[in-house]
């Protein structure tokens, strides 16, 4: 079985505070959770060692990129430098572990006009990435290890009871397109996820505040800021390039999953 543990940046609001939203997972398999997890650990305490941040100590990219909250420079005496490292240093220590895959999704909201609302917006965003995860591990999905596998989804606290609801519905109900555009859309069921999505705090899990460095620097390579290249934070995304799931999107060279697709 798989564990996926996402988290989201942006917000789903029009205009919103951000032009998109993104929503990454970090997979990796019951039987490499263990060589992970100890190599999280190894992570932060190299961390701790040299820039004396305690391992308990929550990633957030936007407050370490930033330098908000624990991140100010008032609390640990982090230099904007000096975060900016810790945060290339744990998307390169991502890239290095042959036990994962990470799955993007990508939306672009300027470019939305039939979804222009928040609650169609987190429906579409989360229904994307939830198909992707059933196609990687159902029979001949590229996951998938003993003809079929299945997946259980760990998040980030983020509106759960719909997400709960959207799992379900996608379990009984779950039209997809035609790849023709003009047949009738086809029936796919959601089956190889099991149980409901599995909400928890952010700063008890290293996996889901992995999934969260991941997601922003994806946000910030496309949507770069000025004042962050000087750090070349748009190019931070890339490094992670080994292991991303490449199979979830043939339309893009890294697999990830743009919607709409023609901008």
């Amino acid at each position: 079985m798989y564990l996926v543990y996402a988290d989201e940046s942006g917000d789903y609001g029009f205009p919103g505070e951000t032009p998109f939203v993104v929503i990454s997972g970090l997979i990796v398999h019951e039987q490499d959770w263990n060589q992970v997890f100890h190599g999280f650990l190894e992570l932060r305490r190299n961390l701790r060692q040299r820039y004396h941040i305690p391992q308990r100590l929550a990633f957030h990219a936007f407050d370490l990129v930033n330098g908000h909250g624990d991140f100010h420079h008032s609390v640990y005496g982090l230099t904007r430098q000096q975060r900016m490292d810790i945060y290339r240093e744990a998307l390169e220590f991502l890239s290095q572990l042959s036990q994962i895959h990470i799955l993007n999704v990508f939306i672009r909201k300027r470019s939305i006009v039939a979804l222009a609302d928040p609650d169609r917006l987190f429906d579409w965003a989360w229904r994307l990435f939830i198909q992707r995860i059933h196609n990687s591990t159902d029979r001949n999905g590229h996951l998938c290890r003993d003809g079929s596998d299945f997946a259980l989804l760990l998040t980030d606290r983020t509106h759960d009871d719909r997400l709960r609801a959207l799992m379900r519905r996608m379990r009984a109900y779950n039209p997809i397109p035609s790849a023709a555009l003009s047949g009738p859309p086809r029936t796919v069921l959601v089956t190889r996820l099991l149980d409901d999505p599995m909400p928890r705090e952010s700063a008890h899990s290293y996996f889901i505040q992995m999934a969260d460095l991941v997601a922003y620097a994806l946000a910030r390579r496309d949507y770069p800021r000025d004042c962050f290249r000087r750090f070349g934070l748009e190019r931070y995304f890339d490094a992670l390039d080994p292991v991303l799931l490449k199979e979830a999107s043939q339309y893009d060279a890294q697999g990830i999953v743009y919607w709409p697709r023609d901008t």
